[in-house]
């Protein structure tokens, strides 16, 4: 029972982090500090080796490239996380299996002990999934605050997430009895973090009082019956204020700045022109009216921060990141979430471009002040013009023909 738990006791690491996990534990196998079980043939360990390597480099993929696949296709988002789920999953069920002999000849091993293999590797497979979903829910979460990547947040954690994992996989190859007595305030503390988020969501809800759907507090309308309702305001990280929207028209942009629905307030899985609420089924611009008055309240939300980006760009860089991250806070930036895939493509490489032809600049006094503006107004011009020209080409093809009369006989 104890090589069990022992076994069972690297679920929230694989379940985190299943590429440094399966990395270090191909480190400890080829060094002989994780031992197969059920007389292992020596084939098992170069096989182990393999298995796991794979598994490393699908990680390593699904690391570094889904960041810019998700920047251009939005709608690839979900499946970015079902895959990190999957290849937590299938990694601790293929590091249990080794642990448990697995890869060994079973020709003479008893039914008992291959039905106990069979159960550890299950239980290490659903407790995974358990811990992997539970993990991927809080990490949304924590993406979902506007500006945590510019502060650098997201990064720190990455770093001590990383740490964690291979601390655990030694904790679990020198001192399993540590490990196993360890597990239990990690689990109670992720446990505890999934319960705050799942609260806090919850709080951003409320039942509709013709129909009793879960709505969102900032919804115009009811997205089952569609009852009309008093919606609450946005702050400016994206969540509702106890106070009531005071205009509709500032309400809606709010919502479309932040890339949710204009109707019901549920998140649009991709913006841009022709993006429609799976929920609702509302456009996000319904009319090409609706885009000219989104851009012109994203200029003028431009407008009223540049002063803003010009002072706190002043500062040497520190004031580079500050400016951006309040760019990220605020509706200034909302065009950037409405364009299409190839412009979205674009837009990404002339900010990234700026990025690394003005931050040289902004190490000088009263230059670099006017950093952090151009930057803006330059990925802002990049991301208005797509959305300027369906609007264009939205009221051509709605114009109505002329009849030509017929020719006098």
């Amino acid at each position: 029972m104890g090589s069990v738990l022992a076994i069972l006791a690297a679920v929230p690491y694989f379940g985190s982090r299943p590429l440094v996990a399966s990395s270090v534990a191909v480190l400890f196998v080829a060094l002989g500090s994780f031992e197969a079980g059920g007389g292992a043939a020596p084939y098992s360990t170069p096989l182990a080796k393999v298995v796991i390597a794979t598994i490393f480099a699908v990680s390593l993929v699904q690391r570094f490239a889904w960041d810019h696949v998700e920047a251009v296709w939005p709608r690839l988002i979900s499946w970015r996380w079902r895959a990190a789920v999957a290849t937590a999953t299938v990694s601790g069920m293929v590091f249990a299996g080794y642990r448990v002999g697995a890869f060994a000849s079973s020709a003479e091993r008893p039914i008992s002990e291959l039905l106990l293999g069979g159960l550890v590797v299950g239980a290490m497979g659903a407790l995974t999934l358990a811990f992997a979903r539970a993990r991927t829910r809080i990490r949304q979460g924590l993406e979902a605050i506007p500006g945590a990547d510019e502060l650098g947040v997201l990064l720190v954690l990455d770093a001590g997430e990383m740490l964690f994992v291979m601390g655990g996989i030694a904790l679990c190859a020198f001192a399993p009895t540590a490990a196993t007595i360890a597990v239990l305030p990690i689990i109670g503390l992720v446990t505890w973090a999934w319960r705050i988020l799942r609260a806090r969501e919850e709080s951003e809800r409320i039942a509709c009082p013709a129909c009793a759907m879960s709505t969102h507090r900032a919804a115009l309308s009811c997205p089952g019956c569609g009852a009309p309702r008093d919606p609450s305001a946005l702050d400016m990280i994206g969540r509702t204020a106890r106070a009531p929207a005071a205009d509709t028209q500032a309400h809606v942009f709010a919502l479309l700045a932040r890339c949710r629905c204009r109707a019901c307030a549920e998140p649009l899985e991709a913006g841009g022109p022709d993006a429609c609420c799976a929920r609702c089924g509302a456009r996000a611009f319904p009319t090409p009216d609706d885009i000219r008055m989104f851009l012109r309240a994203a200029d003028l939300a431009l407008l009223r921060i540049l002063l803003l980006l010009a002072l706190i760009g002043a500062v040497p860089i520190i004031g580079l990141v500050a400016g951006l991250c309040v760019l990220r806070l605020s509706s200034a930036n909302a065009v950037a979430a409405h364009g299409r895939w190839k412009h979205r493509l674009v837009a990404r490489a002339v900010r990234a471009g700026l990025l690394l032809a003005f931050s040289l600049l902004q190490v000088l006094p009263f230059v670099g002040a006017a950093v952090v503006p151009l930057i803006a107004v330059a990925s802002h011009l990049s991301n208005r013009r797509p959305l300027q020209r369906a609007a264009a080409a939205l009221v051509a093809g709605a114009a109505p023909v002329e009849s030509v009369p017929p020719a006098p006989t």
